[in-house]
């Protein structure tokens, strides 16, 4: 079904109601853009919301309607909107040139603070993006052990390589590049390991599922899927573009996990576009240029000034208090929205851990994440929260910045449960 055949609702209206300069902007859009937009993940019906600027935690459309953000463009943003201290820094170096086309200051100090944060982060390489460091992750296992076969979890979400979309979109295992299995289901990996172990080079996991839905691992499962991957002399693969948030040295930290290497991207650019691929230095060799056969790689933003120093101010601020804070803040919205439906009786279940959180609708045969244009509570949840000025990804997930304090949370907190009373009239 597509945006065009919406149902029409109370909440539809309003939102229509609300926002017609993003109606105007989103036809504008769909001239030179497909949809309207340039990425999937920000579509909803009947429209998208078009935001004109941000400050903290609050973001304002075109109509300047103000609402709480809990998105944070994908969790790319980690200290909210137009943070000082590296809007000042990148205007600062921006005097000086973005990128000067060879190793700098900032992004060595950059290298360093992410190899002290970071379990056997003994080398790094930057990109630009989560999705450019999980391709050259994927090649660079192969390389190293001389292995085809990627093994991921089912609907997890690792950037934009066909090889790492398996188990996505309708798409199962590809045969001589990908094979998936059951997240949380140990059992599962181990089956699948018994028969193509030996020629799997890498097990890749996000140790908490975050795109579409949002489910922690059961205890022992990370555990023994590293275990499993050590069994079999494959590499253990971290994608800790989401969850680094989760600890001062990420999910490895979180979780007491040992990984062979962890990819990085969203905040980790503090609000610019950055990837990261850190790991051993036997694995992390194969990119040298000096050694021979090394795999060639190239980028012309990769590790710039820009994204370095702001990348460094991040990771800086990311302190193991704004964590806690943020862990907070979370439990707390957590709590409450898992309160009130259960009060009214509305069928949803919150997850999460630390400062992300998912709200599923369980009644919803389909996830955003397998197909965008699905209708249903998730939908009608989305928009009666845009029309109580909070701003919510589509699917239900959520993540806070360390800039949100307890009053702007409580005004969050107010809208939300408004919002799924009124899902509960209308479903």
């Amino acid at each position: 079904m597509t945006n065009a055949k919406l149902v029409d609702t109370s909440l539809e209206r309003e939102f229509r109601r609300r926002t017609p300069k993003s109606a105007d902007f989103a036809e504008r859009a769909s001239l030179v853009l497909p949809g309207g937009n340039t990425r999937t993940t920000v579509f909803h019906p009947p429209y998208p919301l078009s935001f004109a600027r941000g400050d903290g935690p609050w973001l304002w459309d075109l109509d300047g309607n103000r609402y709480f953000d809990l998105f944070y463009n994908g969790l790319s943003i980690i200290h909210g909107h137009n943070y000082a201290p590296i809007r000042e820094a990148i205007a600062a170096k921006l005097l000086d040139g973005s990128a000067l086309g060879s190793a700098s200051i900032e992004l060595v100090e950059f290298a360093e603070t992410l190899q002290r944060r970071l379990p056997n982060a003994e080398l790094l390489r930057f990109t630009n993006t989560g999705s450019e460091a999980g391709m050259i992750a994927v090649r660079v296992a192969r390389a190293v052990t001389g292995r085809p076969l990627l093994l991921k979890a089912e609907r997890a979400y690792h950037g934009s390589y066909p090889d790492l979309e398996a188990g996505l979109y309708g798409v199962g295992d590809m045969p001589g590049r990908s094979l998936v299995a059951p997240f949380n289901d140990l059992p599962a990996f181990e089956t699948v390991m018994a028969e193509h172990g030996s020629r799997v080079a890498a097990i890749i996991l996000e140790p908490i599922m975050f795109t579409g839905r949002v489910v922690p691992p059961e205890p022992g499962f990370l555990e023994g899927v590293q275990a499993l991957a050590r069994k079999h002399g494959s590499l253990f693969m971290i994608d800790d573009c989401l969850m680094f948030r989760l600890a001062v040295g990420g999910s490895a930290e979180k979780f007491s996990l040992d990984p062979d290497i962890t990819i990085l991207g969203k905040f980790v650019g503090g609000g610019t576009p950055v990837g990261v691929v850190a790991g051993r230095r036997s694995v992390m060799e194969s990119l040298d240029p000096t050694k021979p056969g090394a795999i060639f790689h190239g980028g012309s933003f990769n590790g710039n000034r820009i994204g370095a120093t702001a990348g460094h101010i991040a990771m800086r601020d990311l302190t193991e208090a704004a964590i806690t804070g943020m862990d907070k803040r979370m439990e707390r919205l957590r709590h409450s929205l898992q309160s009130k439906a259960d009060a009214i009786g509305l069928p949803v279940a919150v997850t999460g851990e630390g400062s992300v959180a998912g709200i599923a609708f369980l009644t919803d045969p389909v996830r955003h994440e397998d197909d965008p244009s699905a209708l249903g509570l998730s939908v009608l949840f989305q928009l009666a929260c845009f029309n109580n000025g909070v701003s919510v990804a589509p699917g239900g997930v959520m993540a806070l910045a360390t800039m949100v304090d307890d009053d702007s949370l409580s005004f969050a907190i107010g809208a939300m449960e408004d919002a799924l009373e009124h899902v509960a009239d209308l479903g």
